[in-house]
């Protein structure tokens, strides 16, 4: 209760009335099964078009060698096609689905793609060069040394040598170097050609694998490559003074000995040392400064300095110097960027140097040697660290690409390589071997060539078995195959397409009967008769399940051949547009079935004599009707039991459960009274009262559709003494009309009279 200790205006908000139920979504679907590629490990993807799923999981699967197929698909009581897995993905999107969690099923045994990077120094060629040129434009020139510096240029595909030559210049900031001699060969960029400074290191440094078991990831390449993330500037040493900013008076001829600016303050020859550097335009030449007169200053330049016509009103401006003393010492603006250890490259137009950070106290930093040379407050320190960049490419020609700039090579931190990799790339993973090093010139590079091929991967089809579909329970994020459902709450269909494995489906039927929130949609044995199909259906009692016959027909893209293909991906997206479209209490059947063959797209043909002996058992049919296309006919449970024996009653039971425990948790705790039943009450009605009006209770008014009782007479007082609140609910579902019966009699005429 609030406390009034002083006079004044107290504003209080307060709950008045019931709190609203919202209704639960009954059109998300999970699934499990074998995928090409894609996450195994985690909890079950979402995907929500088929464009998503070949995206995360890969394509179509190829049929698999003679031996493993016949091995699952010949086996009755254990089998399944699971490589038929993508066609039922694909079926769910087809009939209307929109939401699908995925989990993928491996081989115990599978492996994933791999690879280890040594130690070296490579640059991709960025621009291609014309043979007889001497200019190259290349991917990055950390590590290098500068002017005199020996390179190999190399072509990409055969990894032959082009030309060997010394760089004569370079251009940091545009990436180009100008060799000492011409190319003999053309270089193009499209083949992969690159440069490689010294030799290549054998010694394991960085190790590469893909993030998923299975010979998907062979198809997967990796270049890790230094990139400059940060250019930081070089602020002027405490001891170099003012600056100062001015202007020129006079227009100056090309190469004079003196120019004269404009008196400003900063621009005092008392408080400046002896020479000085003064930026003229963009250049920087050292200066004298003379004794101001008159508003006026005359610097001079030393003997011999060439430079260009100025004209009067040019700007003018002192650059300090950031080291006025040799040491391992600098202030650099940003400083909070770097990092004990990073690695950072100088450049004085000659000579590249790299230096990595001992010590950062504010903005000084100390470095593990001696600055080289003098730096200016117009210098740029580059802040040097590594960007991964990978490609992937199915037999379809669906293509992955991916690039991380930015990333520590050491370290655990939120920008290291490996941290980054396993939060973000769907690719890769990355692990730093003992090896590794940060110096740009032995950056890890692959043995040839300068990406990295990863190999190995092997699906081990052979040693897939029905446990690894049922899954094992390793706690949250951590379960595998069916079990690994239960993470995801929203799952309300799901299914284990082409698997009729009896412990599979089994294990199925038991996840939806703990979790009492979900339905299941099986799959028969393909090419059973009617007595075949009969059989299989009597290893099932359970009113959270449905059993559809025969299979159906569609077309695989990858081999561009008609297949058949389990009924129950097609079923769950079914389910799903039926939801949306009308409601969960409108039965899932009289629907036409999309994405399979226009004609004879239903595996073998059901009759109606055929559906006498195959409604009785709660087998769904789906049959083909001339002139209404081909349809789901039937909408039976697998239960004994005949109050539970329609699909559309079981499923809305299922959401009206769900919905009410979702949107009752706030009453957990609170005081247990009249007061609370009364709202309860409320709630409850408000929400059934709502799901009447829908159309999916029974009755024309709203008390012959439902009750709620919570009050004296579903409590005792051992129940309140016990904390527990009661309420007993009561509705009355719709039935679908299954048999819909005209009876048709002759009538006699009768006579009138006048």
């Amino acid at each position: 209760m609030a406390e009034y200790l002083s006079p004044g205006v107290y504003i209080e908000e307060i709950d008045a009335g019931p709190r609203p139920i919202a209704g639960v979504s009954t059109s998300t679907a999970g699934m499990v099964g074998v995928t090409a590629r894609g996450p195994s490990s985690g909890k079950p993807k979402l995907v929500t078009s088929f464009l998503e799923f070949q995206n995360t999981f890969g394509g179509f699967l190829p049929e698999p060698a003679a031996t493993v197929r016949d091995t699952w698909a010949n086996d009755p009581a254990e089998g399944g096609r699971w490589w038929l897995f993508p066609l039922a993905v694909k079926g769910f999107f087809d009939n209307g689905g929109q939401r699908l969690y995925v989990k993928r099923v491996v081989s115990a045994r599978a492996v994933p793609s791999s690879g280890t990077l040594g130690r070296g120094l490579v640059s991709p060629v960025a621009a291609d060069a014309a043979r007889g040129a001497r200019g190259l434009q290349l991917g990055h020139l950390i590590g290098f040394s500068g002017v005199g510096q020996q390179v190999q240029i190399l072509r990409g595909d055969d990894q032959q040598a082009i030309h060997t030559a010394r760089i004569a210049s370079y251009d940091r900031t545009g990436r180009r170097i100008v060799l000492d001699t011409p190319l003999p060969a053309e270089v193009r960029t499209a083949r992969g050609d690159y440069v490689q400074v010294g030799t290549r290191s054998t010694e394991a440094g960085l190790r590469f694998a893909a993030v998923s078991p299975g010979a998907w990831g062979d198809a997967a390449r990796v270049r890790i490559q230094p990139v400059v993330s940060a250019a930081l500037p070089v602020l002027p040493d405490p001891q170099e003074g003012a600056l100062f900013v001015t202007r020129l008076l006079a227009d100056a001829d090309a190469d004079s000995a003196t120019v004269d600016v404009a008196s400003v303050t900063g621009l005092d020859p008392d408080d400046l040392p002896g020479e000085v550097w003064a930026q003229i335009g963009d250049v920087r030449y050292p200066v004298q400064v003379g004794q101001p007169a008159a508003g006026t200053v005359r610097l001079t330049f030393p003997a011999n300095t060439p430079h260009p016509a100025w004209q009067a009103g040019l700007g003018v401006r002192r650059v300090r110097r950031g080291n006025v003393a040799t040491g391992p010492k600098l202030r650099i603006g940003g400083a909070s960027r770097l990092y004990p250890g990073a690695v950072t490259q100088f450049d004085d137009g000659a000579a590249l140097t790299v230096r990595r950070v001992a010590a950062i106290d504010a903005d000084l930093v100390t470095f593990d040697g001696d600055v080289p040379g003098t730096c200016y407050e117009t210098d740029r320190l580059h802040l040097v660290e590594a960007q991964v960049d990978t490609r992937y490419a199915d037999a379809t020609g669906a293509q992955v690409t991916e690039s991380f700039g930015g990333l520590r090579l050491t370290g655990d931190a939120d920008t290291g390589l490996p941290s980054v990799l396993a939060a973000r790339s769907q690719l890769v993973r990355a692990t730093a071997l003992p090896g590794l090093s940060t110096d740009p010139a032995e950056f890890p590079v692959p043995a040839i060539g300068s990406w990295l091929a990863l190999e190995g991967g092997d699906d081990a089809y052979p040693g897939l078995s029905v446990a690894d579909f049922t899954g094992t329970d390793g706690g949250s994020g951590r379960r595998t195959g069916i079990v690994a459902l239960e993470d995801i709450d929203e799952v309300s269909v799901c299914a284990v397409p082409a698997m009729w494995s009896g412990t599979v489906e089994s294990a199925l039927v038991t996840h939806c009967e703990l979790l009492r929130d979900r339905f299941a949609v099986l799959d028969p044995q393909d090419g059973l008769d009617l007595e075949g199909i009969q059989a299989f259906r009597e290893r099932f009692d359970t009113r959270y399940a449905a059993l559809y016959y025969p299979w159906l027909v569609t077309r695989d893209p990858s081999v561009n051949r008609d297949v058949e293909v389990p009924p129950s991906g097609h079923l769950a997206g079914i389910y799903a547009r039926v939801d949306v479209e009308r409601g969960v209490h409108k039965a899932p059947a009289n629907t036409v079935i999309r994405g399979i063959r226009a004609v004879d797209g239903i595996a073998q043909d059901v009759t109606k004599r055929h559906q006498d002996l195959l409604n009785p058992k709660g087998i769904n049919a789906l049959r083909f009707f001339p002139g209404f296309g081909q349809r789901v006919w039937g909408a039976r449970t697998l239960s004994s039991d005949s109050s539970w024996k329609y699909i559309n009653v079981r499923r809305l039971f299922l959401f009206l459960e769900e919905s009410i425990d979702e949107g009752t948790q706030w009453v957990v705790f609170e005081p247990n009274d009249e007061a609370l039943w009364a709202l309860v009450r409320q709630t409850v009605t408000n929400f059934l009262t709502t799901v009447w009006r829908s159309g999916a209770l029974a009755g024309t008014t709203a008390d012959e559709a439902f009750f709620v009782a919570c009050d004296r007479t579903t409590m005792t007082e051992d129940d309140l003494a016990n904390g527990r609140l009661i309420c007993v609910i009561g509705v009355a579902p719709v039935f679908p009309a299954e048999f819909v019966i005209f009876r048709i009699q002759q009538k006699t005429r009768e006579t009138q009279t006048a």
